[in-house]
């Protein structure tokens, strides 16, 4: 288990937790005692915690890290995953880049600049779904990353066929939530959320109407 931590697939996310912990490490003592964890849908600061947060995002980077290679090794269908073993590290890279860029935003925040969130973080997570869309019809079944309902666990061939609508419906709704950073503050995060829900509803009710019909 230890050593496949440190496979070949692995190693791009290891350099980004490297980066993020020397990232952090240089601008802690130039940072203030209280830095910003969190924003409002303004994209103004609302909360403050202790400058020795700015270590959380290696921390998120390497629990994901953790996590994702626990979960394929104790995943009941853990021989798919050679088959797709790729595309699973790039989505797990995908979103530590994603982690480190937080990480960026939050130290320059803290410094005074104007980040912008509420055009930047849509944005991210907009380009991240267009990713994840595209990597879904290279799902095989497991139990662990996909659209785990009762019927595409049930079903093979409605995981396959969830997954190629999935992946069109993922795409399309990650450019949806790039598009928003050109919507108005109070609309931007009610279009982002609502998105989000359609993108999580539409595939889950398909698997459904897919499992009857077999």
């Amino acid at each position: 288990m230890i050593k496949s931590l440190f496979n070949r697939y692995n190693l791009k996310a290891w350099v980004l937790f490297a980066i993020a912990i020397i990232i952090a490490g240089i601008a802690l003592p130039e940072l203030p005692k209280q830095i910003p964890i969190h924003f409002n849908v303004a994209g103004e600061i609302d909360n403050y915690g202790s400058r020795y947060m700015i270590f959380l995002a290696p921390a998120l980077i390497l629990i994901f890290q953790v996590i994702a290679e626990v979960s394929r090794h104790i995943d009941p269908k853990k021989e798919n995953y050679d088959v797709f073993t790729n595309y699973y590290y790039q989505i797990i890279f995908a979103v530590d880049l994603m982690i480190l860029a937080i990480e960026g935003i939050t130290i320059a925040a803290a410094f005074g600049k104007n980040v912008y969130i509420s055009t930047i973080m849509p944005a991210m997570m907009g380009i991240l779904f267009v990713f994840i869309g595209n990597m879904m019809p290279k799902f095989k079944h497991n139990y662990t990353i996909g659209i785990k309902t009762s019927w595409t666990l049930a079903n093979e061939q409605v995981w396959y066929e969830t997954h190629r609508f999935a992946g069109k419906v993922w795409v399309i709704g990650g450019l949806v939530e790039v598009s928003t950073v050109f919507v108005p503050v109070p609309w931007k995060f009610i279009t982002f959320f609502i998105v989000i829900l359609l993108m999580v509803i539409i595939p889950i009710v398909f698997s459904y109407i897919r499992y009857k019909n077999k």
